[in-house]
């Protein structure tokens, strides 16, 4: 202890001697400590769990004393070198590229604003930082540092060493720091909002406590590694979040963080999605994840400088993200929701901007195994909204690369990714280069009928038109002709022409079909949308609730796991997913199918349904453009599903709607409008044991 207390004597005595010899240098730290600290600001106790983390501490705590605040870990305690950087700006004995988190050696200084008197106890090391005892030695200097002069414990707060006992020999801390005079107000806001996420990417942390007066937490930290995945959970309370990291091959330090929920990447919440140097900084990630790497900020560590280390850590998140890309897309792993925390995301960012931009050069020379050929990303074409699945399928077949239905089924938000990363749509001019070498289906061949009236509305040139002239693409009876072999109009397709007339102008239509040579009867040109079959037969819905019914009946495997807070569609799903008969149901909402759910019976037979959320089941229905396309190619698999998304639940189906209801097309933004269908509305047993037996 005596050597200890010398060690210190001697610290001290240097201090003092520097700061008599350079008076105006020890006034002008007290102003770099003071901007050290309100740049810091909000910041001081991640800073200090921080450095707990580099002492290779696992549990960190927040205690209540009598007299302020105790802040202490079961790291390793002090040296004197810890002692000399702790009372120096800068003098740190660790190094950037090292085995610790923190490098310039002023974290500790962020406390300023806390406190006005500070208490080390580590180890045998035992003194104290007190603003009026350095005064005190230098009355002629007219502003000092706190965090400077070490001053040497006097031992005979009782009190004081009583309760740092207590903590040590119950929680076995072994460096604490004791805080006097606090500023209540700001200890108290950075600890309540103080997100457990931040803790993600430190090296040793597995516990902290926040025991105070007014926050009482417990975070724990679980780090597993399952199928070579690195998991982290979180707890707080009865809250557990998971977190799924990969590490860079280049530098294990380089890192991404996944959120996830039942198994599924999610994404993370906007004020988690940070970049993080070890410890977040304000920048936001890019997408919804967390970043981490060898990130260098301004002194207040809030914002990130793209020198070359950070340079280095952010290429190599992106070849991070970019294989997982080519490895989903070629099949050889699974990652569910992996595109999900890169879509939808509002506003822009600087690092918004980068990510996507990088991504998108990367992938630009990376070679992929797509529906069983190689090839490359400037072949990719995304499918245009206004063209069905199977024919945008067959037309990519030849020359170009299409993603595949079963994949997009599986990571609905893939083609936005994509198409933020500039990969294009199917333009018309490759589709019509192909029509010829393919087998459309009646509903294709008239979308892009109506594409080509709808774009070459004031085009039509005499090239075009001949274009136009050699395409293999009006159906008659079972075969496409070209435009000169139609003798009438009549002749075509109806499921083709009632397409072409229910979703292009009339007036559009006359001039279009005119100068290709077809002749137009009179009577099709009328406004009049006709259905190509009577309105089925009209099923009672009773007075009880469809569930509480079918409680009785036996028509459920399980009971349905509906939520009050879950979206229609989401309630939709677990309903029929309940059922039997029922094999499995998916979500694919965000794939702009021109469906919501994919459902796939015991029989083998998979029906595609819409979920409309309504009120009452008699409040009119909206289908959009897609959806009526959709419709129109699915036919008597395409059902409405009817949802009143509320308790109790209640759901109907309609089968085949375009052939069984009754719609007006209605220019708000190209709708089908439907407000008399409680007729066709059927009991969801009725229709799917009909499918079983």
């Amino acid at each position: 202890m005596t050597k200890l207390i010398e060690i210190i004597n001697s610290l001290r005595n240097e201090f003092i001697q520097e700061a008599n010899n350079a008076p105006k240098l020890f006034k002008d730290l007290a102003k770099v400590e003071q901007y050290i600290a309100e740049s810091y600001k909000a910041r001081s106790f991640i800073e200090l769990i921080q450095n707990a983390d580099d002492a290779q501490s696992t549990v960190f705590g927040v205690h209540s004393s009598n007299q302020g605040l105790v802040v202490a870990n079961n790291g390793q305690t002090f040296t004197l070198e810890d002692v000399e950087a702790l009372c120096r700006s800068g003098a740190s004995h660790k190094y950037r590229g090292g085995k610790t988190i923190g490098y310039r050696g002023i974290g500790f200084k962020s406390v300023i604003n806390l406190a006005k008197r500070i208490y080390v106890f580590s180890g045998d090391f035992a003194f104290y930082f007190d603003k009026a005892a350095t005064k005190k030695l230098f009355p002629d200097i007219p502003d000092v540092p706190l965090i400077r002069i070490p001053h040497l414990f006097p031992n005979n707060d009782t009190e004081l060493l009583k309760g740092i006992a207590e903590l040590k020999r119950n929680r076995k801390y072994e460096t604490l720091f004791v805080f006097l005079d606090i500023n209540q107000r700001i200890a108290d806001e950075e600890l309540s909002e103080f997100d457990k996420s931040s803790l993600l990417f430190l090296n040793n942390i597995r516990q902290v406590h926040f025991d105070l007066k007014n926050i009482k937490r417990t975070i724990s930290i679980e780090k597993t590694i399952s199928d070579n995945r690195h998991l982290i959970k979180i707890c707080d309370a009865n809250q557990t979040d998971e977190w799924e990291i990969l590490h860079s091959k280049n530098d294990p330090k380089d890192m991404i963080s996944f959120k996830k929920a039942a198994g599924s990447i999610v994404p993370a919440l906007p004020d988690e999605s940070l970049i993080h140097s070890f410890t977040p900084t304000l920048e936001f990630s890019g997408a919804y994840i967390k970043i981490n790497g060898d990130y260098s900020t301004d002194p207040s560590r809030k914002n990130i400088d793209m020198d070359e280390f950070s340079q280095r850590s952010f290429n190599n998140v992106i070849s991070m993200i970019v294989d997982t890309v080519v490895e989903i897309i070629d099949g050889k792993i699974v990652r569910h929701g992996f595109f999900t925390p890169f879509v939808n995301i509002s506003g822009g960012s600087k690092f918004r901007s980068l990510l996507l931009k990088t991504i998108s050069a990367d992938l630009k020379g990376k070679i992929l195994n797509l529906n069983g050929k190689k090839t490359n990303f400037l072949t990719i074409r995304l499918r245009p909204e206004w063209l069905n699945y199977e024919d945008y399928e067959q037309l990519c077949h030849s020359d170009l690369t299409y993603l595949n239905k079963e994949l997009v089924t599986v990571y609905p938000e893939l083609p936005l990714f994509l198409e933020q990363i500039g990969v294009k749509k199917l333009y018309l001019e490759e589709i019509l280069k192909n029509v010829n070498s393919v087998r459309l289906s009646n509903t294709g061949a008239g979308q892009i009928v109506v594409k080509m009236i709808n774009q070459y509305r004031y085009d039509l040139t005499t090239e075009r038109i001949t274009q136009i002239k050699n395409l293999k693409i009006f159906p008659i009876n079972d075969k496409f002709v070209r435009s000169q072999d139609i003798g009438s109009m009549d002749k075509l397709n109806k499921t083709f022409l009632n397409y072409v007339l229910n979703n292009a102008n009339r007036h559009d239509i006359k001039p279009f079909f005119t100068k290709l040579g077809i002749p137009i009867e009179p009577y099709i040109m009328s406004d009049k949308i006709e259905n190509g079959k009577e309105i089925a037969r009209t099923v009672s819905g009773g007075t009880k609730t469809q569930f509480e019914e079918s409680k009785h009946r036996s028509f459920f495997k399980t009971i349905p796991d509906l939520k009050k807070w879950r979206s229609a569609e989401k309630n939709a799903l677990e309903y029929l997913k309940a059922m039997d008969g029922v094999l499995n149901v998916t979500d694919v909402t965000n794939a702009n199918m021109g469906y919501d759910l994919e459902v796939l019976l015991n029989s083998g037979k998979k029906l595609y349904i819409e979920v409309k959320s309504t009120t009452s089941f008699s409040e009119p229905i909206r289908l959009t453009n897609n959806e009526y396309a959709s419709a129109h190619n699915y036919g008597s698999s395409y059902y409405l599903a009817v949802v009143i998304n509320e308790e109790p639940f209640q759901i109907r189906l309609i089968v085949d709607p375009i052939n069984t209801l009754s719609f007006q097309k209605q220019i708000e933004r190209w709708s089908w409008f439907c407000d008399s269908y409680r007729d066709n509305l059927k009991e969801v047993e009725d229709l799917f044991l009909s499918k079983e037996s």
